[in-house]
């Protein structure tokens, strides 16, 4: 079925747009790299030490946890609605790294029975979790599942996208032509089987870390309804098998709902991002349908991370715009550091302004004017910058930076010290993230 998608700009045949429910399709170029991604430090920056108050993200499901998009290959980097709450983490002064375990194809069966081996600990052999899984990583990602089970047991946050590939028979049905009778029965059983599964998989995965929170989205349903001019109106495809899809979405919505009900009534932590409502009305603009591809575009991974963000924190945080004078944002333990020198970026290095940042994360900060040397303090830590030099000296000891020396340079008539961010990682141990998606500076303690 899916060999029939092609660059279609949405053509009225059922061939063509049957598949569009479908949310993970099955004939993918092979996927994007690595599965687990912890802190996306600068290029100038050191590793930050690890530390027991970080904030783990863990994301399970199918392609669209993946992150997938149309054209994607191995060596594509996603960002899809993963890095966005991560980044919506970030924003919210949290200490935060995620691992990705999305799965192209995965339906609710294969999750559940996934979740079961990993919590009995038994070995993993791909096709006891779900035959003729496309994803060319398929084998890998099994064989790292010991690392996902780590990862459950510390989650913090669970996301979770998962469903749309239980309706493949139904759109098999359609697609035949079967009447409405006969395609509701084929409804009926994967409905039942999605709520079952995956109730299952959740408790499963409660059971490895119970005071976790699970936050999974719903179905989007990429079907443009049909065009009006006027008195004229264009189906851009059978309309009564639209509306069954419609009412096939509702349905799984409500699903969803009651196993959320039950979980909350037991006491666990489990929302739903609200996703498909943003895909409605913009059906072009959030999928690359017109390539032949329902996954999402950038645009519409956008969208499900501002639904996945507002059902986990109740809002979405973005940068301010930023002047000529500071070409990067920082933000500080949540808040968007303004007013200040900026940033400035030096041989592809980001330096950010010592006393701004410092004092605005706690530290006190004493400039000695004839050594051209900062010191900072914070809790049990002594930090000595000084310009021009190549090491910095934490609690009396040297250590070497990557990056050049601190410099001086003045903004107004003021001399300001400029650090390179491995100044800030390694001697104040703060966590800092440069995202470039956002040409962002995260700063977190």
């Amino acid at each position: 079925m899916y060999s029939k998608l092609r660059k279609v700009a949405i053509q009225p045949a059922a061939s063509v747009i049957i598949a569009l429910l479908i949310v993970s399709t099955f004939v993918f170029q092979p996927l994007i790299g690595p599965t687990v991604r912890a802190e996306s430090a600068s290029p100038s920056s050191m590793a930050a030490p690890a530390t027991t108050n970080t904030y783990r993200i863990v994301a399970v499901g199918d392609s669209l946890t993946a992150g997938y998009e149309h054209g994607f290959t191995e060596q594509s980097i996603p960002y899809g609605y993963v890095e966005h709450v991560y980044e919506q983490a970030l924003f919210h002064g949290y200490r935060a790294e995620y691992s990705n375990y999305g799965l192209l194809g995965l339906r609710t069966a294969g999750l559940k029975r996934w979740m079961d081996a990993i919590v009995k600990g038994s070995d993993i052999n791909g096709d006891d979790i779900q035959k003729a899984l496309p994803d060319p990583r398929t084998e890998r990602l099994f064989a790292e599942s010991p690392l996902l089970r780590s990862a459950l047991t510390k989650a913090d946050l669970i996301l979770l996208t998962i469903g749309g590939n239980d309706m493949y028979a139904v759109l098999e049905k359609l697609e035949k032509g079967a009447d409405p009778a006969d395609a509701a029965v084929s409804l009926s059983s994967a409905l039942s089987g999605y709520e079952t599964e995956l109730e299952s998989a959740l408790r499963l995965m409660l059971r490895l870390q119970p005071k976790a929170q699970i936050v999974i989205a719903d179905q989007y349903l990429p079907i443009p309804k049909p065009i009006r001019l006027g008195a004229l109106v264009f189906p851009l495809y059978p309309e009564a098998d639209r509306l069954f899809l419609e009412a096939s979405v509702k349905q799984l919505r409500e699903r969803l709902n009651l196993i959320v009900q039950r979980l909350t009534k037991d006491g666990y932590q489990v929302k739903v991002a609200n996703a498909a409502a943003a895909f409605v009305d913009n059906e072009l603009r959030y999928t690359s349908i017109e390539d032949g591809d329902i996954h999402p575009s950038g645009a519409g991974y956008a969208a499900m991370g501002k639904a996945f963000s507002k059902a986990i924190w109740g809002d979405y945080r973005e940068v301010k715009a930023a002047g000529q004078e500071q070409p990067i944002h920082i933000v500080i333990d949540g808040e968007e550091l303004l007013g200040t020198s900026g940033s400035r970026i030096v041989k592809n290095y980001t330096y950010l302004p010592l006393r701004s940042v410092a004092e605005a994360m706690g530290a006190s900060v004493k400039w000695n004017a004839s050594k051209r040397t900062a010191s900072i303090k914070l809790a049990n830590r002594t930090v000595d910058i000084a310009a021009g030099s190549a090491a910095i000296m934490v609690n009396g000891t040297a250590r070497s930076l990557e990056a050049p020396p601190a410099f001086i340079d003045n903004f107004g008539k003021s001399p300001t010290l400029y650090v390179p961010l491995a100044a800030l990682s390694a001697g104040l141990q703060f966590q800092v993230i440069y995202r470039g998606t956002l040409k962002t500076v995260f700063i977190n303690k």
